[in-house]
């Protein structure tokens, strides 16, 4: 039923956004139309492309997956029972840890923190993994200020992923936490992001080359580099924080 629902939402999103399923699938990267239909009719038991689904219709990967909250991208995050994730795991960043005793926790988190959806993929600082699936296991609280003052980011287009593997390491350890910046990218600086290349995730360094390539780097130098075409990868973020255990 859940399935159904998401397929709904997604069905009512593309026809007010006047799309066919083909149009979709390619804002989406798909190969064809064949897996909208199937997510439409509630055949695709968890949909390979979430976020890139999200994006192309502009609303919120939480809302997608699950209903709840804000369904526009630009539109202020609502708090319900997120909240109540956020405040009993005591994860809040960029300012002062929210007490659960607080009655008027979940206004205090509405007026001053962005809860970020963390998802359940893992992006391979490594040879590559194979994703699995893209649904949201919880949600992180940042705050808002701090987001967009300190970090310039628009608090509506971020992720949270986990790294896995050794190659971006001494910058990225196996099981970071990554925050992905996923507005669209004009021109590649010398970020780290977060592309998908046939059915895997990396966080790898990316460079333009001269040619019309692009370089995929790591920073450990017992992984070589590799080139590919723009159409061989799609980059899905920009790496913006790391956490970590310490």
């Amino acid at each position: 039923m859940v399935m159904e629902q998401l397929g709904m939402r997604l069905l009512q999103r593309r026809k007010a956004l006047g799309l066919s399923q083909e149009a979709l699938a390619r804002r989406a990267g798909y190969s064809g139309q064949s897996t909208i239909r199937e997510i439409e009719s509630g055949g695709v038991r968890k949909p390979g492309k979430l976020l890139e689904l999200a994006s192309a219709l502009g609303v919120r990967p939480d809302w997608l997956a699950s209903g709840r909250g804000a369904m526009l991208a630009d539109a202020p995050a609502t708090v319900g029972q997120r909240a109540v994730v956020v405040a009993d795991h005591r994860h809040v960043y960029g300012g002062d840890e929210v007490d659960e005793s607080d009655a008027e926790k979940e206004a205090f988190l509405a007026d001053h923190f962005t809860l970020v959806p963390r998802y359940a993929v893992q992006a391979s600082a490594g040879p590559g993994l194979d994703v699995q699936s893209e649904q949201i296991v919880d949600h992180l609280a940042f705050k808002t200020d701090w987001l967009r003052a300190a970090m310039g980011l628009d608090p509506n287009k971020l992720a949270l992923i986990t790294a896995r593997g050794d190659s971006m390491e001494p910058a990225i350890g196996d099981g970071d936490l990554l925050l992905l910046d996923m507005r669209e990218l004009r021109t590649l600086d010398p970020s780290i992001y977060v592309v998908r290349m046939d059915q895997s995730l990396l966080a790898k360094r990316l460079q333009r080359l001269t040619d019309g390539r692009i370089r995929i780097q790591s920073d450990n130098p017992l992984y070589s580099p590799e080139s590919v075409y723009p159409d061989e990868i799609q980059i899905l973020g920009r790496i913006v924080w790391i956490g970590r255990k310490v």
